[in-house]
């Protein structure tokens, strides 16, 4: 039943947010760590087609656009979305596309972007929700293409002091991690390049910047996972 309940409140937590714009997080300056991990990866892939999930007002879509990536920001709340667009036709920002979509049904062709940017949507999934979320990444990011997380840390203010990793408080579900549960849940398809914790008043994030491997990981994770038989060669 809890598990049933964790969608809905989320769902109606977000819904929520974006109809009063009271929710706590800012609504115009992106992380300075989300934006060093774009300015590294403009030097790599300038002009790249990067995916914003759960874009919400749009602030590192808005940011990503500003460096000439080619954006497509997604979110599954419609309020959200026409928040993002009202900020980007004020700040007269171009090549953003938005698209209401959810991340478990992503509308895209395979290997489209060359980066996705996830902050703040992975903690608010279960973790019997994570091989699928990260599957539909893999499917529309090219292989060798780059994946730019912010999730919640232990340190997190909702989270210090207790030993519970999940709650549904303050009407979403949320969860934090540890650094070896996403090194773990991540290092069968990425390369981690970079992983830091965002500490201090504002803090209790983890940033990580990984890379795609190439196809043959993904087909030693179909094994892994028992997609094909195997067989003992002797």
């Amino acid at each position: 039943m809890a598990e049933l309940s964790a969608d809905k409140a989320n769902r109606l937590y977000f819904r929520e947010a974006y109809r009063t714009g009271e929710h706590g997080w800012s609504v115009d300056q992106p992380s300075r760590y989300a934006v060093d991990f774009l300015k590294r990866l403009n030097r790599l892939v300038p002009g790249g087609k990067l995916l914003d999930i759960g874009c919400g007002e749009g602030r590192h879509a808005l940011a990503a656009a500003r460096m000439g990536f080619r954006v497509t920001a997604i979110d599954y709340e419609p309020l959200a979305l026409k928040r993002a667009r009202r900020f980007a036709n004020i700040n007269r920002i171009r090549g953003i596309t938005f698209r209401e979509a959810d991340v478990f049904a992503l509308p895209f062709p395979g290997s489209r972007f060359d980066i996705a940017l996830d902050y703040g949507c992975l903690h608010h999934q279960r973790k019997c929700d994570w091989p699928r979320y990260i599957a539909s990444i893999l499917r529309v990011l090219k292989p060798g293409g780059f994946y730019v997380l912010s999730v919640f840390s232990p340190r997190f203010y909702l989270f210090r002091g207790s030993h519970r990793q999940w709650h549904i408080a303050y009407g979403a579900y949320r969860r934090c991690f540890r650094r070896q549960e996403i090194t773990a849940l991540f290092s069968q398809d990425f390369d981690l390049l970079k992983i830091t914790e965002e500490r201090g008043r504002g803090g209790g994030f983890w940033h990580v910047l990984m890379k795609r491997r190439e196809r043959g990981a993904h087909v030693r994770r179909l094994l892994h996972s028992g997609t094909f038989a195997s067989h003992n060669v002797r």
